[in-house]
């Protein structure tokens, strides 16, 4: 049934009441949730009340130790973060002098090599934006994103990610593929090869992320497949991309994405050995909430990471 207008009750709500809910789930007790809204635990108590009444039922259960939230109350709150988040990036972006304040998350690799360019090109048009930048793994990234902390992110979906209910809230851009390769230093006996195969890799010194990596993982389901042990990595590095460094200087093999690996193939530390995987990784994408995909700013972020992403293909 479609609800032509909201309920008159609901319509009497503030902010507080919204406010309460996420502090009575984060606390566990009336009496904590009033000391950190200033008001009585009586005044809590009555706004508890009207919550309820508001969404038609009972949101959280009293027990000895204070109240449990129950499942009506965690659909209700999934949909009332992302308001209080933007709310709070409201008042922050009306206090500043800056157009507008975006933020953005990704974990380390593409904070420190995609992001640079694509804000370089975005403050030359637009000198006036203010950036907030959020370090962190994929799935914590994405739940900063669904609560409302986070205007977007660059992230790769791997196998541990969400499930597809809390993903059918988002909306993915692919940026640039995840073809995968294997990679020496330039001084590795294997460097100098012209056709390697698994075989030949098997009793090699690895450099690799930790077991829960996509990469990893996926190498592993090879090595098994070809009826050989996976590899066991002398020196193990989250994030991924970072053995890169190592193997430049050290007698390893590492796993890559082509597209992170190319560039310092090119430059002459790594060489990418020639040998296919029949795998791909996950793309890299651009990902921010459906509610808010057509905003101007946040096309404009699109627009210069995908830039920024074609010169890392």
């Amino acid at each position: 049934m479609v609800v032509s207008r909201m309920r008159p009750a609901i319509e009497r709500l503030r902010i507080k009441h919204l406010r309460l809910l996420e502090l009575l789930v984060e606390v566990g007790t009336v009496r904590k949730a009033a000391e950190r809204l200033h008001i009585s635990q009586p005044g809590v108590s009555q706004m508890l009340k009207e919550l309820e009444s508001a969404f038609g039922g009972a949101l959280f259960a009293r027990t000895r130790g204070g109240v449990a939230a129950n499942e009506r109350a965690a659909t209700l709150l999934r949909r009332l973060r992302p308001v209080l988040g933007e709310l709070r990036a409201a008042q922050s972006e009306m206090f500043s002098s800056a157009q507008a304040v975006l933020r953005i998350g990704a974990n380390l690799q593409f904070l420190t090599h995609l992001l640079p360019h694509a804000l370089s090109t975005l403050r030359y048009s637009y000198p006036d934006l203010r950036f907030v930048l959020r370090e962190g793994a994929t799935n914590a990234l994405i739940e900063a994103l669904l609560a409302g902390d986070l205007d977007c992110m660059i992230g790769r979906l791997s196998m541990s990610s969400p499930r597809d209910s809390v993903l059918s809230e988002l909306r993915v851009w692919p940026l640039y593929g995840g073809e995968l390769c294997l990679v020496v230093g330039r001084s590795h006996p294997l460097a100098k090869r012209k056709h390697v195969t698994l075989h030949d890799l098997a009793g090699e010194a690895w450099a690799l992320g930790d077991t829960t990596g996509q990469a990893r993982m996926i190498l592993d389901r090879l090595f098994i497949r070809a009826e050989l042990p996976p590899p066991r990595p002398v020196l193990e590095c989250r994030p991924q991309f970072a053995n890169l460094a190592f193997v430049a200087s050290m007698q390893l093999v590492t796993v890559a994405t082509r597209s992170d690996a190319l560039a310092a193939h090119e430059a002459g530390t790594i060489h990418i050995l020639p040998i296919e995987l029949p795998v791909e990784s996950t793309p890299v994408a651009f990902i921010c909430r459906k509610a808010s995909a057509d905003d101007v700013w946040l096309t404009r972020v699109r627009e210069a990471v995908s830039l920024a992403a074609g010169r890392t293909k």
